[in-house]
């Protein structure tokens, strides 16, 4: 009976965010895709610190239902796409940011390692904005601390839209996990 109920649960909710685009529509758009206006991150930071990357975009028919992140970094690959879902209150457009924890991998800044990320919002009908892609750099000389975010977009710091969920690794890091699974110790 519990898993019956369970179940019965996970349907509804599942159900509930298919319709959410349905009736998410708000402007005279016609099915027009989102578009990002401006965006801007910070060039580096050092390992260990929280990334802040910032957009301000909007959507004539007021639908948007994601922003997707595609993570890519030389000599470790592509990581798997990160889906960060809108408010109802955000989905004509916004002004915010969403955030990537760093590892503390002093690796990222002594291999000169850097990661790419693209992001493009998606409305309820699958269109897409075009990408931007906002390139991220490890080094010692940026703080710990909250990066300086300029003038322009003091207002959106004001409003997270999620994290990005992606666990950065170094590439010393990364050869090390698969050697450890070519050779598994006895």
């Amino acid at each position: 009976m519990l898993k019956k109920s369970v179940l019965v649960i996970l349907l509804l909710f599942l159900v509930a965010g298919c319709t959410a685009c349905r009736v998410a529509k708000t402007g005279e758009g016609d099915d027009e895709p989102p578009v990002i206006l401006d965006s801007y991150a910070a060039e580096s930071v050092r390992p260990g610190a929280t990334w802040r990357v910032f957009l301000e975009n909007q959507d004539a028919d007021g639908d948007i239902h994601s922003i997707i992140t595609q993570l890519v970094q030389p000599g470790v690959g592509v990581y798997p796409p990160d889906f960060t879902y809108m408010k109802k209150a955000d989905r004509e457009g916004f002004a915010g940011y969403l955030i990537l924890r760093t590892p503390r991998d002093n690796n990222l800044v002594a291999q000169r390692e850097y990661v790419e990320a693209t992001l493009t919002l998606q409305d309820c009908e699958g269109n897409k904005s075009e990408p931007v892609t906002l390139t991220l750099r490890f080094d010692y000389n940026s703080g710990f601390g909250t990066q300086e975010v300029p003038e322009k977009w003091q207002m959106a710091a004001n409003n997270k839209m999620g994290t990005i969920m992606v666990d950065i690794q170094s590439v010393v890091d990364r050869n090390n996990e698969e050697g450890s699974r070519r050779f598994p110790s006895n």
